[in-house]
């Protein structure tokens, strides 16, 4: 079953990359026609097959369906940060979605978002220029005591208005940061 669940993840990841989102759905069809259940890795790399090729009503309805609640599927903080990555991609982002998604992460999946959300999120707003919204994220990370990574440097490096804000938030002994990285 684990060999099963490989070969899958590797057709749909290749289906993905060859634009052919119908041929990596039917990886689900061959899955559940030899028995085998999905994995929640296999139902994250479908959800975002679709999620990258901007077809957001398609990797809902997989989310959907394969993450209900009577499922024994649950979904992690890499399938929410596909879907987020997904609405953000948006123009203009689409901020209801993603609150709502962050909101269901958490509340109905005890899904705590880490870092990497945080860097998902100030992605979004570096891109657009969205810079309140990005110093509200850097005060949630901060409240949240979550650490900045590698990639979060990165992001706020390339915004002053965000490098500034940034250094102010969480300047002294938690960070490490080099304002010349």
């Amino acid at each position: 079953i684990k060999e099963a669940r490989q070969e899958a993840m590797r057709r749909i990841k290749a289906a993905g990359k060859s634009a052919s989102p119908d041929e990596a759905l039917s990886v689900l069809t061959d899955m559940a026609n030899a028995g085998i259940m999905p994995d929640a890795q296999v139902v994250t790399a479908l959800v975002d097959v679709f999620a990258r090729r901007g077809n957001m009503a398609m990797a809902m309805k997989v989310f959907q369906q394969m993450f209900r609640e009577d499922s024994y599927l649950e979904p992690d903080e890499v399938t929410f940060r596909i879907l987020v990555d997904g609405y953000g991609r948006m123009d203009p982002p689409d901020w209801a979605k993603i609150s709502r998604l962050l909101n269901l992460m958490e509340m109905t999946y005890d899904v705590k978002p880490s870092t990497m959300t945080y860097n998902g999120l100030l992605t979004i707003c570096a891109r657009t220029k969205d810079f309140e919204r990005a110093y509200e994220l850097i005060d949630r990370m901060d409240a949240a005591g979550l650490e900045p990574d590698d990639g979060t440097f990165k992001i706020v490096h390339e915004k002053k208005a965000l490098r500034a804000y940034f250094r102010k938030v969480f300047s002294g002994t938690r960070l490490n940061y080099d304002p010349t990285m």
